[in-house]
């Protein structure tokens, strides 16, 4: 067997949404994340609770929509949950809590993906806006909203 293989640390991610549409977007990517340690970061309400049942989650405050407090408080719970678990790869279909998380992870450099809503036809969700110069890679799901800013790529769709 080759050794390179023995060797290889296994990737960790850290998949963080809001609940709802954003979770299950997010969660129809399984054979992306499936075959990966995992984690999820996003808020404790009845589909997010039902459908991660067994999996690694930790709950973020909410509501996250023009809520400055939770902002900080879901800041200092990400330099927490990310220190504390050191995931190499931050994995978000958004949306406000993906703000905190995408920019602490920057700060401790992880890599960082961001993949807008199939609903995003023509321009980018604020979260995707704020966050745009500072992801690593930032997926679309129409070519063209791809075509109108310059480091979105478009790879697909993903329901």
């Amino acid at each position: 067997m080759d050794n390179r293989l023995l060797n290889r640390k296994k990737m960790k991610l850290c998949l963080v949404c809001s609940s709802g549409g954003h979770l299950l977007e997010l969660h129809s990517l399984n054979e992306l994340w499936l075959q990966y340690e995992r984690m999820w970061i996003t808020f404790p309400h009845q589909d997010s609770i039902s459908l991660l049942n067994g999996q690694m989650v930790f709950w973020a405050f909410c509501p996250t929509n023009r809520n400055l407090w939770n902002l900080f408080r879901n800041l200092y719970l990400a330099l927490k949950i990310l220190r504390q678990e050191n995931p190499d790869v931050i994995i978000s279909s958004g949306a406000g809590v993906a703000v905190p998380f995408i920019l602490m992870g920057r700060i401790l450099g992880k890599k960082t993906v961001y993949i807008e809503l199939l609903t995003r036809v023509t321009t980018l969700s604020l979260s995707a806006k704020i966050l745009y110069f500072f992801v690593d890679h930032h997926l679309v799901q129409w070519p063209q909203l791809a075509s109108k800013y310059r480091k979105a790529v478009f790879k697909g769709r993903i329901i």
